[in-house]
C-alpha cells in the first residue's frame, strides 16, 4: 500500500510539470543506459590472447620528448608511459612514436592521453608503439548523439535508435562476415539493403498505414536504384579499383569483387534518403487526407507533390554535400598530384565514384517523391474508407 501511495505522489509531481509517468520510467532506464554505456567505454580495453601471439595493451602518456636520429632529425618522439592492462600491467617503459614527414612538436602527445602498444610474444618484453586510442572519444560521442536523439526526439527519438542499432547489426553481422568469406558482394549487400529496409522503416516509425505504404514506395524505389546503380557503373566503366586500399581488398582470399563492392556501397549508401523521403510523403498525405475527406487521389498527389519539392531542393544539397565532405580527401589528393587538365582530373575513377554515389543517390530521391506520394494518394484514401464500411 505504502507503494502505491508513493508511486501515485510521484505521478502528481510529474504530471503537474507536464510529464508522464511512462516518460519518467524511459527517461530513467536512458539514464542508466547511458551511464552503464560511459563507465564501460571509459574501462574499455583492447587486450587479448590473440592466436598469432601479439598482444595490444593501452598505455598511460607519462613524459614526452623530442628525439633526433642521424636519419631523421627531430622526427622522433619518446614517450615514457605506463601500461595500463596485460601481463605487465603498471610497468613504465619508454617507446617511440616516429613521425615521417610531419612536425613532431604538432603531433606531441599530451601527457595522460592513451595509446595503444603491441607486443609480439617472441620479442620478449619489447613493446611498440601503435596508434592513439581514440575508440573511446568516438563511442562517447556517439553516445551523446544518442541521448539528444531521445532528449529531443522522444519516443520517436528512442524506436529510431532500435532502428539504427539494427542496421548495424545487420550490417556488422550479416553483411560485412558474408562478403569477407568470399560470396557474392553485389547479392550480399543487396539482402542487406532490404532487410534493414524491411525492419528498421517499422521499427523506427511504428506499424501504421503509413509505414506500409512507405515501406512499399521504399521497396519500388530501392528497385529502381539498383537497377539505375548497376547501369550507371557499367556505362561509366567504373571497376572499383580507385586507391590503395583496392589493392589490399583485391588481393583477399578469398577474392572480393571490387566492382560488386562499390553497387553495394552506393545501394547502402541511399536507403537512409528514401527512408526519409517516403515516410515523411505518406505522412503529409494522411494529413491531408483526414483534414478533408473529399480530396480526390490527383488532388491529394499535386498537393502532396508541392511539399515533395521542397524536400528535394534541401535533401539533394544535402546529399552532395555530404559525399563530397566524405570525399575532399581524395579530391584534394587527386587534384594536388595529378598534373593534368581539369577534365582529366575530374575523369579520374576516385572522383567519378563520388560523382555516381550522388548522382544515383539524387535520382533515387527524386524517383522516390513521386512514387510515394502516388502510392500514398491511392491507398490511403481506400484504407479508410475499407475501415469505415466495416466500422457501421
Amino acid at each position: 500500500m505504502a507503494l502505491m501511495r508513493h508511486l501515485a505522489t510521484l505521478k502528481y509531481v510529474l504530471s503537474k510539470r507536464g510529464i508522464g509517468l511512462r516518460h519518467a520510467v524511459y527517461g530513467l532506464c536512458i539514464i542508466a543506459v547511458l551511464f552503464t554505456s560511459v563507465t564501460y567505454v571509459l574501462r574499455l580495453s583492447p587486450y587479448g590472447n590473440r592466436s598469432d601471439g601479439i598482444e595490444y595493451v593501452r598505455a598511460k602518456v607519462l613524459h614526452t620528448t623530442i628525439d633526433s636520429t642521424i636519419q631523421f632529425p627531430g622526427n622522433n618522439q619518446r614517450l615514457q608511459v605506463r601500461i595500463l592492462d596485460g601481463t605487465n600491467r603498471g610497468r613504465v617503459l619508454v617507446v617511440t612514436n616516429s613521425i615521417f614527414l610531419r612536425d613532431p612538436n604538432a603531433r606531441r602527445l599530451p601527457i595522460g592521453s592513451e595509446i595503444l602498444l603491441s607486443r609480439h610474444q617472441d620479442n620478449g618484453n619489447q613493446y611498440l608503439y601503435l596508434d592513439v586510442y581514440r575508440l573511446p572519444g568516438a563511442i562517447l560521442l556517439f553516445l551523446l548523439l544518442l541521448a539528444l536523439v531521445v532528449v529531443i526526439g522522444r519516443w520517436r527519438g528512442f524506436t529510431a535508435v532500435i532502428g539504427l542499432t539494427i542496421s548495424i547489426g545487420v550490417l556488422a553481422s550479416f553483411v560485412l562476415p558474408r562478403i569477407i568469406a568470399g560470396q557474392d558482394t553485389f547479392v550480399v549487400c543487396m539482402e542487406g539493403a532490404f532487410i534493414i529496409s524491411s525492419i528498421t522503416i517499422f521499427i523506427a516509425h511504428g506499424l501504421s498505414k503509413r509505414t506500409i505504404v512507405a515501406f512499399i514506395s521504399s521497396i519500388g524505389t530501392l528497385l529502381l536504384v539498383v537497377g539505375l546503380a548497376a547501369a550507371s557503373v557499367y556505362c561509366i566503366g567504373l571497376t572499383g579499383f580507385s586507391g590503395e586500399d583496392s589493392f589490399a581488398i583485391q588481393s583477399a582470399t578469398p577474392p572480393i569483387s571490387l566492382s560488386g563492392l562499390l553497387l553495394g556501397g552506393i545501394v547502402i549508401a541511399s536507403l537512409g534518403v528514401l527512408d526519409d523521403i517516403t515516410t515523411g510523403q505518406a505522412a503529409v498525405i494522411d494529413e491531408l487526407y483526414r483534414a478533408n475527406r473529399k480530396l480526390a487521389i490527383w488532388e491529394l498527389y499535386s498537393r502532396g507533390l508541392s511539399v515533395g519539392r521542397e524536400h528535394i531542393a534541401a535533401l539533394i544539397n544535402t546529399l552532395a554535400l555530404a559525399y563530397v565532405g566524405v570525399a575532399l580527401p581524395t579530391i584534394v589528393l587527386t587534384a594536388l598530384y595529378n598534373h593534368q587538365p581539369l577534365l582529366l582530373v575530374v575523369n579520374n575513377e576516385a572522383i567519378m565514384e563520388e560523382i555516381v554515389r550522388t548522382g544515383v543517390a539524387s535520382i533515387g530521391l527524386l524517383l522516390a517523391v513521386p512514387l510515394a506520394t502516388l502510392s500514398a494518394a491511392y491507398m490511403l484514401p481506400r484504407w479508410y474508407a475499407y475501415k469505415a464500411m466495416h466500422h457501421q
